[in-house]
């Protein structure tokens, strides 16, 4: 597992002394694992650099991961709604650990769209506006925790000082959502909201964003307000 999550993450692939160095492993063991991943079709090997990559396999898996998925399940109708009023980006996110881990994209129809986050892609929590929902919405406990550690800075406008981002919080939690505004790309914004457990934490969080020219303040209000209202509903069925 050590070794398919390593290859995963390494866009053009590994070959077997990167993947022994990486895992701290012999080149032997990590031959046999290899060979195996490659005879259950998990991985394909470039014969020409001997690179392993993950195999068409594993997206059918991921697939079927994601159709299993009860929260998918259940806010994919939301989530091609939500697109066809705005006509932009909606994004799907769960939180894993300290990241947020997008686990469904539905592509509006304008235009201009924004490629960044992709099914699997993972991000920090305090940038982002489904990650900083979620965030804002975790037990302070985690959050104090979260705020202690190293806070990646995305791009030139990504706060990570603790003390602003638990202002930031405390307004996402009486509003009842996130904006996002070129913390996490440059030139984009996002609005947020989170789905929350019966015991009120986050568990996943949807967002929708384009380029900023289509963001006013009172889009932002509008879309944060219907975001915020649909959560609500999505919450009660879990």
């Amino acid at each position: 597992m050590r070794i398919l999550r390593l290859i995963s993450a390494a866009d053009s692939g590994l070959n077997l002394k990167q993947i022994a160095a990486a895992a701290e492993e012999s080149t032997t063991v990590c031959h046999r694992l290899l060979h195996t991943l490659v005879h259950e079709q998990m991985l394909d090997k470039d014969t020409d650099t001997g690179r392993y990559r993950l195999s068409s396999s594993v997206v059918q898996m991921a697939r079927s991961a994601q159709n299993q998925n009860p929260i998918s399940k259940r806010t994919a109708h939301f989530l091609a709604e939500i697109t066809r009023e705005t006509e932009d980006v909606a994004l799907l996110y769960v939180r894993d650990g300290d990241i947020a881990l997008c686990i469904d994209r539905v592509e509006g129809v304008y235009p201009i769209t924004t490629t960044g986050t992709q099914i699997g892609t993972r991000w920090p929590l305090h940038c982002g506006a489904g990650p900083f929902a979620m965030l804002a919405n975790s037990n302070d406990a985690f959050i104090e925790r979260y705020l202690r550690g190293s806070l990646t800075q995305v791009t030139p406008k990504t706060v990570t000082d603790p003390t602003v981002i638990m202002r930031q919080i405390r307004k996402v939690r009486t509003q009842g959502y996130a904006v996002s505004d070129g913390d996490l790309f440059d030139h984009v914004v996002a609005v947020g909201a989170a789905i929350l457990s019966p015991s009120g934490e986050a568990i996943a969080a949807i967002s929708v964003g384009a380029i900023k020219s289509r963001y006013d303040q009172n889009r932002i209000k509008k879309l944060g307000e219907r975001l915020r209202d649909a959560v609500q509903g999505l919450s009660r069925a879990f």
